[in-house]
């Protein structure tokens, strides 16, 4: 008797056991679900009120949402798989459009600030080096260009006249000093 007492003790000791065990799952799986509807909620509130959230809902909304997941699982094959090779190479294309927008961006912000042109100007400065000599020749030079020019009207004209007994006279013409 005293061992099927020990027996029904064991029994009983198992049944709490399980039944410990059962709550134990039951409240974990309570938590569980709790957690995911708070791990929901936060979510939907960060769809709601930041950029990143908004373009992952709009994906959503227009269907590309599984185009997206595909691309992702199509990853999964390893650098080998022709999907990682194209994928890898619109990256990298879109990386040299990406800098080449950036700088022309930059370009026309820089451009608003400074204006329109840039206008350099430059004087150039010959230096020539002249002789004191150099200097008195051409002096003299021009004033004798300008003494000749003044004197040309200063000289006689000798003038032929016909006199009505034939005779032929002379007679000066010009500046008399």
């Amino acid at each position: 008797t005293l061992y099927s007492l020990d027996t029904t003790r064991d029994t009983m000791a198992d049944k709490d056991a399980d039944f410990l065990n059962y709550v134990d799952s039951v409240k974990r799986k309570e938590t569980l679900k709790e957690n995911e509807a708070l791990a929901a909620q936060l979510r939907q509130e960060w769809r709601e009120t930041t950029w990143a959230g908004g373009l992952i809902l709009l994906v959503e909304k227009a269907g590309l949402a599984n185009f997206f997941l595909s691309i992702g699982e199509s990853f999964e094959g390893g650098q080998d798989t022709t999907s990682f090779y194209l994928s890898s190479l619109i990256y990298r294309i879109g990386t040299i459009v990406a800098s080449i927008l950036f700088v022309y961006a930059m370009g026309r912000i820089f451009n608003a600030v400074v204006g329109e042109e840039i206008v350099i100007n430059q004087e150039i400065v010959i230096v020539e080096e002249v002789t004191r000599a150099q200097v008195e020749e051409e002096e003299r030079l021009a004033r004798e260009k300008l003494n000749g020019d003044e004197n040309k009207g200063d000289k006689d004209e000798v003038v032929p006249t016909n006199k009505s007994d034939g005779t032929t006279k002379t007679r000066r013409r010009g500046k008399r000093s």
